[in-house]
């Protein structure tokens, strides 16, 4: 049976809100579902039956579900063969919400960068005492692909840079730096495409990209050879020169915008290269 939290007595302590039967309900399922007892896929028991597990109205049940489907724990489907269903955490969903509203607080590129700096350091240090070797060849394949792209599509160049930050966070063995890395990728990206889309013309950004390129291999060769204290210290200094220096080569506002993907709009680099010539 279902008990709501009341308001206490007396005075000089705020009354905490009464929780409304939907938010209980939605609740003791939630747990269910972080408890395991519901996995993904499984089909949750039709809504009479849960209305007289719970002893609630059919408006209270309906909108239990409706909170459970708008945090992504749940999917409901309509029909003769529907019902509500768990889903799979949709990370990505969580990382949409956390970049709006990091955007409407008016976060800025150096505050991302700097949560990089904490973050990704010491995943490295990780990944380099663990040393496995699949995972520096998939960082190798990262770094081969980004210099190829960074002759001709620099959408794609900006993507693997980002990737090769997620690929040492994922790997590292540790899930609570991994998903802070994680809940950030997409802005981190997002990011890299701006200020691609906005200094791409620069000679002076070409160099910097060459060098990021080079600091990556550099990277690569102390996380091999398992080296965790210098590759941490290294890619720590590495993130604080890259800042500085896209910050310094970054024309446009210094909010970061999570809404519009300026790879949409990119020409191919030889394109834009021939119109600056013709220029």
């Amino acid at each position: 049976m279902l008990q709501s939290v009341s308001p206490r007595s007396g005075t000089g302590a705020a009354a905490p809100k009464r929780l409304k039967a939907a938010e209980l309900v939605a609740a003791e399922l939630r747990q269910q579902i972080v408890m395991g007892r519901l996995k993904p896929g499984d089909k949750l028991q039709p809504e009479s039956v849960l209305q007289s597990e719970f002893a609630v109205s059919r408006p209270t049940m309906r909108e239990a579900l409706r909170l459970l489907e708008s945090e992504s724990l749940i999917s409901i489907s309509r029909g003769k063969h529907g019902g509500a269903r768990v889903s799979s955490i949709d990370l990505g969903a969580v990382a949409s919400q956390v970049g709006v509203f990091l955007q409407l607080q008016g976060t800025t590129l150096p505050d991302l960068w700097f949560a990089r700096t904490v973050i990704e350091p010491p995943a490295a240090a990780l990944l380099a005492a663990q040393g496995d070797k699949a995972v520096f060849d998939e960082l190798q394949a990262n770094i081969e692909q980004a210099r190829q792209a960074a002759r001709s599509d620099l959408a794609r160049y900006a993507d693997l840079s980002a990737m090769f930050s997620m690929l040492i966070t994922r790997h590292c063995g540790n899930n609570t730096l991994h998903l802070m890395a994680a809940l950030i990728y997409d802005i981190i990206r997002r990011q890299h495409e701006h200020v691609t889309e906005r200094t791409r013309d620069k000679a002076s950004v070409d160099r910097l990209r060459q060098e990021s390129l080079r600091r990556r291999e550099q990277a690569l060769t102390l996380l091999r050879a398992g080296k965790a204290v210098e590759v941490e210290r290294f890619w720590r200094v590495h993130l604080e020169q890259m800042r500085d220096l896209v910050l310094a080569a970054y024309e446009g506002p210094m909010t970061i915008d999570v809404l519009s993907s300026p790879a949409r709009k990119m020409r191919p680099i030889a394109k834009v290269r021939r119109a600056t010539k013709a220029a």
